[in-house]
Order: C-alpha cells, then structure tokens, then sequence
C-alpha cells in the first residue's frame, strides 16, 4: 500500500520537459516522486516566448489547470483562452499545445491520467 508523503514544489527538481521551450516543470505526484499509479501532477512555469509544442497522449486524459498568468491551449481545432482558475480537459490522443500570452510567465497544474509508469 502507497504511504502518505509531502512533495513541496520547491525542493523538486525541474527540468524543461520534453516537447516544450521556456518550460520549468516540476514533478509532484509521479511514479518516481511518489510511487503513482494513477496521476501524475506537475507544477509547470512556461516563460514568455515558450509554450508547449504540439504534442498527444494517446492512452492518457490530460488537463491543465492555470494559477497565474494568461494562457492560450488549443486542443485539436478548438484554441481556449485561460485566465487564473480555468481548467481545460484533454482527452486520449488530442494534439494539444498551451503558450503565455503576453508578458507574463504562466504557471499551472498539468496532469494525467493513468500514470506513465514506463
């Protein structure tokens, strides 16, 4: 059985993760953070300039949920505006990319599910 652990963002190490320009992401709940299973959660900052780059899941759901900042996420041929506090779902397989718009640095929660576990 999984135990209970404290992950603070801040002691995590971050990288630019594949897929992406600009791009901190720091791994929250993983399998290699935490030993998860079904989710994987990251805290992600993309700089101005950055974005994530056209990219799919085909055997995850994935969502953003933006904490500061202004994102443009296109999922497929549908493109959404974030503001702080909005969510977007990505279902199995949807080419998806999000970007800053503006000056500012975005930050949010990417997640998906099931775990990569590979």
């Amino acid at each position: 059985m999984a135990v209970a652990k404290l992950i603070r963002a801040s002691e995590q190490p971050f990288a630019c993760p594949p897929k992406h320009e600009k791009t901190d992401g720091y791994p929250i709940f993983t399998p290699g953070t935490v030993g998860a299973e079904q989710i994987e959660f990251f805290l992600v900052d993309i700089h101005p300039g950055g974005a994530g780059l056209e990219d799919s899941h085909p055997d995850n759901e994935h969502g953003f949920f933006l904490l500061s900042g202004r994102a443009e996420v296109t999922v497929e041929d549908e493109t959404f505006t974030m503001e702080p506090e909005d969510g977007v779902f990505i279902p199995k397989g949807a080419l998806h990319t999000i970007k800053p718009l503006g000056e500012e640095k975005i930050r949010f929660v990417a997640f998906m599910a099931p775990a990569r576990l590979g």
